[in-house]
C-alpha cells in the first residue's frame, strides 16, 4: 500500500536542517518539498537546488499562505519560533519546529495555546541530539523493570556549553515529572578552557541540579565544563533489584551495563535483536519518519518526539532551576502561569 504524499514547506534551512533534516526528509517515501524560504533569495535557491524543492520564497509568510502545502518545518533561530509557529498553526497546518520550542516561557505557553485549539493538528518540537541512540534499549529496561523500581538516577554529561534544557528532556520521558528541583553554579578561578559553538571562552564552572520526581525517585544532575575526556557522560540508574549505567555514543566507552542483587560489577547487558540496525548498532530515533507518520495519521510520534507541552515543561524546569540557582532555595514544579490582568 502506497502512502499518500505529504507536501511540505519549509521556513529556515540552516546547517542543522541541510546536514540532518532535509536529507532524512528525502529518505521518507512520499514527501515533496514543496517551497522553501531561507535568510536571503541566493541561500534559498541553493537550499532547493540541493534538496529538489519545487520553488522558493522571498518571505516566510508566502509559505504558511501556500495552498499546496499541509506541514511545515521551521528550522529558524529560536527567538523567532513564536512569530513564526503561531501563524502556521492558525492557518491550518501541521508544524515541526526547532529545539528549543521558544525563547521564553510566555513564546512556550503561547505556542501551546495555539496548538491546543487546534488539536487536529500535530505540533511536534525536533529532539535534542543526546541518547537518541540509546532510547529503545533503554525504554526496553525500564519496562521490562530490570532495576526494579528506579530509586535515584545520576545524568553527569561533560560538554562546553551547559545544555541542561536537553539533558532535563532525556530524563523527563525516561523517569517521568520533577516536582521540585535544587540548582547550584560554582565557577572556578582558571584560564578559560577552549570555546563554545558560538566561539566564545568556556567559562570554567560546574552546574548541579537536585531533582524529586513524581514517581518517588530522586535525580542528580551534573554538569562539568573543567573534567577532562576521560569524564564519560553517562545516566546512572539505581533501583531497589539491580542498576544500569548507560553511556553515551561517540564516547571510548559506550552502551548498556548492568548489575542484579548481589553482583559486585558491571557487566555488558546484551542489546535484543530487534532494537538493533542491519550493522549491529543501536537503533535510532527517525524523527523526520514520525512526523510524516503523524502527519498521515498513521502512528502517534515515540516518546522521544516532544509534543509542544513537553517544550514548555524544559523552559519551566530551566526557569526553576534559575531561580533556586539565584535565590539558595527549592523550586517547586510545574511553574504557576500568570494570570492575564483584565
Amino acid at each position: 500500500m502506497t502512502s499518500r504524499t505529504v507536501r511540505i514547506g519549509f521556513i529556515g534551512a540552516g546547517r542543522f536542517s541541510q546536514n540532518r533534516l532535509l536529507p532524512q526528509l528525502k529518505k521518507v517515501p512520499g514527501v515533496e518539498l514543496v517551497v522553501v524560504a531561507n535568510s536571503t533569495p541566493e541561500s534559498s535557491q541553493r537550499v532547493a537546488q540541493q534538496f529538489g524543492f519545487g520553488r522558493t520564497a522571498g518571505d516566510w509568510r508566502e509559505v504558511v499562505a501556500a495552498k499546496d502545502v499541509e506541514a511545515i518545518v521551521v528550522g529558524t533561530r529560536t527567538a523567532m519560533h513564536p512569530e513564526m509557529c503561531i501563524p502556521v498553526l492558525e492557518a491550518g497546518k501541521h508544524l515541526l519546529s526547532m529545539n528549543a520550542i521558544a525563547p521564553d516561557l510566555a513564546g512556550a505557553r503561547a505556542m501551546l495555546q495555539a496548538s491546543q485549539t487546534r488539536p487536529n493538528l500535530v505540533a511536534l518540537v525536533y529532539p535534542g541530539q543526546f541518547y537518541l541512540r540509546e532510547e529503545a534499549m533503554m525504554q526496553w529496561l525500564l519496562h521490562e523493570g530490570y532495576a526494579g523500581k528506579v530509586l535515584h538516577v545520576l545524568d553527569y554529561w561533560h560538554t562546553r556549553f551547559f545544555g541542561l534544557g536537553s539533558q532535563f528532556e532525556i530524563a523527563n520521558r525516561w523517569f517521568g515529572p520533577h516536582t521540585r528541583v535544587f540548582g547550584y553554579r560554582k565557577g572556578f578561578e582558571v584560564p578559560p578552557r577552549g570555546a563554545d559553538h558560538h566561539a566564545r571562552d568556556v567559562r570554567p564552572e560546574s552546574n548541579v541540579v537536585l531533582a524529586e520526581l513524581a514517581s518517588s525517585a530522586s535525580l542528580t544532575y551534573i554538569h562539568s565544563t573543567v573534567a577532562g575526556e576521560s569524564a564519560l557522560s553517562r545516566f546512572e540508574v539505581y533501583g531497589d533489584l539491580g542498576s544500569i549505567v548507560c553511556y553515551a555514543e561517540g564516547q571510548a566507552k559506550t552502551g548498556f551495563f548492568g548489575a542484579k542483587g548481589t553482583d559486585k560489577e558491571l557487566q555488558p547487558i546484551p542489546v535484543p535483536a530487534n532494537l538493533k540496525e542491519a550493522d549491529g548498532s543501536l537503533k535510532g530515533v527517525a524523527v523526520e519518519a514520525e512526523f510524516i507518520a503523524a502527519v498521515r495519521g498513521e502512528k502517534q510520534p515515540g516518546p522521544a518526539v516532544p509534543h509542544f507541552i513537553d517544550g514548555v515543561r524544559l523552559l519551566e524546569f530551566a526557569e526553576a532551576w534559575r531561580k533556586s540557582a539565584e535565590s539558595g532555595t527549592w523550586c517547586a514544579l510545574p511553574l504557576e502561569a500568570p494570570v492575564a490582568s483584565r
